[in-house]
């Protein structure tokens, strides 16, 4: 009908106690809890699940592998200069005969 709906008021004594215990007992600290809350909030999906500490910490786990920066490292064009693709012009004739296949 139109009408704006305020929010229940959230226990923030529960609230300050679980962040408490993602510190004590997780060994999270106060900067990985704040970066997590920031990825979580812009999230579409998470930012409607995760509304309060107690959730946040019950999801950390999958939160950090489903929110983590995707890992490029092995898709990257490698830039060793030793590495050979290919070993067509590899001298080898300084291995010793025994090692020869």
């Amino acid at each position: 009908d139109g009408e704006v709906v305020r929010p229940k008021e959230p226990n923030w004594t529960a609230w300050a106690n679980e962040i408490r215990l993602m510190c004590v007992q997780d060994g999270r600290t106060h900067k990985q809890i704040c970066e997590m809350y920031s990825r979580v909030s812009r999230d579409p999906f998470w930012c409607r699940n995760v509304l309060s500490p107690s959730k946040l910490r019950e999801k950390w786990d999958e939160l950090s592998l489903r929110l983590s920066p995707s890992v490029s490292t092995y898709t990257e064009k490698r830039e060793d200069p030793y590495f050979k693709a290919s070993y067509d012009n590899v001298d080898y004739s300084q291995i010793p005969a025994g090692f020869r296949g």
